[in-house]
């Protein structure tokens, strides 16, 4: 049986989307435009929310490796 491709981060390639492939899309598409998470605050929340998978991703390798 094939494995389904995930939804990656645009910010963050190496990090999961856990909103799916939609989400993924719209961030994307914020990213390719004017994207400045200083003056514009839906950009600080895309960046916000990226760092926030990437940590709970971290998370989940170090605690499945003790």
């Amino acid at each position: 049986m094939p494995k389904s491709k995930q939804a990656m981060c645009p910010l963050f390639e190496d990090v999961v989307c856990p909103q799916g492939d939609e989400a993924a899309a719209g961030c994307s598409v914020r990213l390719e435009g004017d994207y400045d998470p200083i003056n514009d605050f839906k950009d600080y929340i895309f960046m916000n929310c990226a760092i926030r998978r990437a940590r709970e991703q971290e998370a989940g390798y170090k605690n499945e490796t003790e």
